[in-house]
């Protein structure tokens, strides 16, 4: 049976879609990172927030208003960050999946070839075997006449 020519560029497909396969996922760590980043800064704006407003009620002092208003800013600018961060994580992630999505094309593209060139060496195979019984038939039969 012969070998499959393109054995090694399988491999190289195979091997790239590995590799797609560990960028996408990196990327989507980085992105479920980011995700929790901007959960937990909303969260803590939110707290803050709500203690900046208890504050409020119990009387404040010019200086620690001055103080909360200048974190909260800072917190509102954080999670605008994260935000952007994120959605560039998220086009990432797209782009990885799509070459992820090419690769894994193009390696079943090969490895169908291959499969045709496995079952026509097989049909070559049986055809010979065939014929070789075939040859064999014949001397025997004419071994009897």
């Amino acid at each position: 049976m012969a070998k499959f020519k393109l054995q090694t560029v399988l491999d190289y497909r195979s091997r790239l879609e590995e590799l797609a396969q560990q960028e996408h996922a990196v990327a989507l760590q980085k992105e479920a990172a980011l995700q929790r980043q901007v959960a937990d800064a909303r969260r803590e704006l939110a707290d803050y927030q709500a203690e900046f407003d208890d504050q409020q009620k119990k009387g404040i002092l010019p200086q620690e208003l001055i103080r909360y208003q200048n974190y909260l800013k800072y917190l509102s600018s954080r999670i605008e960050e994260l935000v952007v961060a994120r959605a560039k994580a998220q086009a990432e992630v797209e782009a990885r999946l799509n070459v992820l999505c090419k690769a894994s094309q193009e390696k079943r593209l090969l490895e169908k070839l291959k499969e045709k060139h496995f079952l026509s060496d097989q049909a070559q195979l049986r055809q010979a075997e065939a014929t070789f019984l075939d040859e064999i038939a014949v001397q025997k039969f004419k071994r009897k006449l």
